[in-house]
């Protein structure tokens, strides 16, 4: 009698069916840009909470998201790529933009990275003149940056009781006071004598905080080296413009909010650079 052979099980199939309808995974690597472009995005993002919106922050969320919109459609970005270098106009293209782009980032990159290097800055030794760089006045009260700002004034004034102090701004839009009459207020209110503080109430800028408030020194005869106290991010640049006119200084950091950090440190690399061209 002859054997039936059995029917054979069905072979298995590596993977997803092509009718199963699941999505190829994103590669890991692309994953992982992806995230990072999200967090970049919402460290700038955070500061919009407490209504700061500037062009670094604006630039650097834009920048982000295009970078994580380019990790996520990569194929489809690689093969525009190509499709545009095959012209030969493209290639010139793609050559000024690419090559542009990047002395740009790397131009911010470093100098971010040169403004973090004074955001603790702090006087080496006692100096005679304390210079507080003006900043908004809301109405008649301090910003949050300046309520800083008078506290650091306040703190090594009277931790340093021989020293003097210019306080510089003048008046901008959306403020009833001056800044350095706003800052003289809130220190006399904290009990520092009104002798020890010198108003500057016309600069509307940080040179001419600083240019004017070295006219006051020699002035009134106050002597140097001057102590500037401005909010941890600002100082590099503060300190880089005093150089410049000649003015012997020493940094003194006041504190800002670390949410709002990162989008005031862009913003001073981008200062930086429009203060070296602008020179």
């Amino acid at each position: 009698m002859s054997k039936t052979k059995a029917p054979s099980a069905p072979k298995k199939t590596s993977g997803a069916s092509s009718g199963s309808g699941e999505k190829p995974r994103l590669p890991r690597w692309r994953r992982i840009l992806i995230l990072l472009c999200l967090l970049g995005f919402l460290a700038f993002c955070t500061p919009l909470a407490g209504g700061i919106l500037n062009v670094a922050n604006g630039a650097a969320m834009t920048g982000f998201l295009l970078l994580a919109a380019v990790f996520l459609w990569w194929p489809g970005f690689l093969r525009l790529l190509g499709r545009i270098w095959a012209k030969p106009l493209g290639k010139v293209l793609l050559l000024v933009v690419g090559v542009g782009s990047g002395v740009v980032i790397l131009t911010l990159a470093v100098l971010f990275c040169l403004v973090a290097t004074k955001l603790w800055s702090s006087p080496k030794e006692p100096c005679p003149t304390v210079i507080v760089l003006g900043c908004q006045v809301k109405g008649s009260n301090p910003s949050l940056l300046l309520s800083f700002r008078i506290d650091a004034a306040a703190e090594y004034l009277e931790a340093n009781p021989a020293a003097a102090a210019i306080l510089t701004g003048g008046r901008g839009p959306g403020e009833d006071v001056t800044e350095a009459s706003c800052m003289y207020e809130a220190l006399v209110a904290r009990g520092i004598d009104p002798a020890r503080l010198y108003l500057e109430e016309e600069a509307r800028n940080t040179r001419e905080n600083l240019e004017f408030s070295k006219a006051l020194m020699e002035r009134e005869g106050l002597r140097g080296p001057a102590v500037i106290i401005s909010n941890d991010f600002h100082i590099y640049r503060a300190l880089k413009m005093a150089g410049d006119l000649g003015l012997p200084a020493q940094g003194l950091a006041a504190r800002s909010n670390w949410y709002s950090r990162p989008t005031y440190m862009l913003r001073e690399a981008m200062a930086l650079v429009q203060y070296v061209f602008s020179d």
